[in-house]
């Protein structure tokens, strides 16, 4: 159990005060909530073809952030690998790890600052020119950002004091880093030659080294996104500003063979070619942000799971998950299938699953059936939330006459068309002004559509498309 000491929470409300002029009146009010965790189980183990033990980046995937929920780890090691991790495990002190990435919303100090990104001068400059193909570690995107900086292809304009240049950099970096890639799992980094996944995890850059709290979290690589925009845009950062921040926990497995080795609950050597205990149980596994989204969208998620026999035989089960499973807490669920003359012992461990998803408002999205052979099945939701900023300025726009700018955005979610809409004026503040969407996961363009409203009545109108997450409101049509 992961918890906060009272002491802990003194030393923090008191230190609140000290930054704020030692006001009294100052309290922590409770726990930040998290909204999504991932998680990354490390080890030491014996490499093939050498006696040395190699810290490994063992497992990673989706942690719960939801009480009272359990996590189930799958993944291979050769015999060698498994007696060493056994082993390990009865140590006084286990080389065994595993860390959590959760991660909540924050807020920036307050800033006034302008950035400019000439897209030209980024497609020239050198710092990421291996291509959308090839995965970026932290330290390589931060070393690309400074040559871009040094290139002229981004400048950043700060007004009035530099006093708070560092975190100010690293709210800008982190803005370039969503405008500019996608994250990617550290497996994916594996297979490239270079730094590997564990290096950049645990590396002097890494998210557990730097004690940074912005970017993309665990995940450690970065793909670069095609740069298809053209000209300059300007990013705006007045005031105070909500990012996604990251708190890194890491827990020692210490004493727990200790505690719990003699019971077979928790350790257990099982005898694969024995058919008492020729049955797979599949565990499933939740998002943690799915709870949530039955609030919102969702209506119920059916998990099903197909076990086709070399008797012919098929075996069929399924179960679901609605917003009343997390009521009293949620409970692990499972599926079992058994053995039915598979005497191949590869092809038995594999199986099917497709999960049926049911939104508020009739709409509905079934996966297709994919295989595995994993003990877990992990539910992730179909879609993603993007939010939409604007940039452009308002008081330019006033001054040729127009009066108030609406932006419709239009989409596809599931058989169904969503178009939400923002209206500007001058005097908004246009950095408060963004539209979040839920996109479909293989969907990362939307359409728009800007209406610009003039004193003298007359309308223009554009049309475009964006994949960035950046639409300009001052580039008005050209008028016939």
């Amino acid at each position: 159990m992961y918890e906060t000491t009272p002491e802990t929470v003194l030393k923090a409300e008191d230190a609140l005060r000290k930054k704020n002029g030692n006001n009294p009146k100052l309290k922590l009010r409770g726990p930040m909530a998290f909204e999504k965790g991932t998680y990354a189980l490390i080890s030491s183990i014996i490499t093939e073809g050498s006696q040395k033990k190699e810290t490994k980046l063992i497992a990673t995937g989706e942690a719960p952030v939801l009480e009272n929920t359990s996590l189930a780890l799958s993944f291979s090691l050769n015999p060698v690998q498994s007696k060493l991790l056994l082993e390990s495990f009865k140590m006084k002190t286990p080389d065994v790890s595993i860390v959590f990435d959760l991660s909540f919303t924050g807020l920036t100090e307050s800033y006034d600052a302008e950035l400019d990104i000439d897209w030209s001068e980024a497609k020239k400059s050198q710092a990421f020119n291996a291509g959308v193909s090839v995965y970026f570690v932290n330290a390589d995107v931060e070393l690309g950002f400074e040559k871009m900086r040094r290139d002229n292809a981004i400048k950043l304009k700060v007004n009035g004091s530099g006093g708070m240049l560092e975190g100010l950099l690293n709210t800008v970096y982190d803005k370039l880093l969503n405008l500019m890639f996608r994250p990617v799992h550290a497996e994916k980094v594996d297979q490239q030659n270079g730094m590997s996944a564990i290096d950049a995890l645990l590396g002097p850059n890494g998210p557990l080294s730097s004690r940074k709290t912005t970017g993309f979290g665990l995940n450690v690589g970065y793909q670069l996104k095609e740069m298809q925009s053209e000209g300059h845009s300007h990013l705006f950062f007045k005031g105070r500003s909500t990012v996604q921040r990251h708190h890194y926990v890491v827990f020692n497995v210490s004493s727990l063979y200790q505690r719990y080795g003699s019971n077979p609950d928790y350790f257990k050597d099982v005898p694969l070619w024995d058919p008492t205990f020729q049955q797979r149980e599949i565990f499933i596994g939740v998002d943690g942000d799915l709870e949530k989204e039955f609030q919102k969208m969702l209506n119920s998620v059916t998990v099903n799971v197909r076990k086709k026999h070399q008797s012919g035989q098929t075996t069929l089960d399924s179960k679901l998950i609605n917003k009343d499973l997390f009521k009293a807490g949620f409970k692990p669920l499972s599926m079992l299938y058994g053995w039915d003359a598979d005497s191949n012992r590869t092809q038995w461990m594999e199986y099917e699953y497709m999960n049926i998803w049911q939104f508020q408002g009739g709409g509905s999205y079934q996966t297709p059936w994919e295989k595995s052979s994993a003990a877990m099945v992990n539910v992730f939701t179909p879609f993603t939330r993007k939010t939409i900023l604007f940039d452009g300025d308002l008081a330019g726009l006033q001054s040729k006459g127009v009066r108030m700018v609406s932006i419709t955005l239009n989409y596809p979610f599931f058989g169904r068309i969503n178009r939400p809409r923002l209206t500007l004026r001058p005097g908004d503040n246009i950095s408060e002004k963004t539209l979040e969407v839920t996109l479909p996961n293989d969907v990362e363009e939307i359409d728009y559509e800007i209406t610009w409203q003039k004193s003298d009545g007359t309308i223009l109108t554009k049309k475009g498309k964006d994949k960035f997450g950046l639409i300009f409101i001052d580039e008005l049509p050209t008028q016939n």
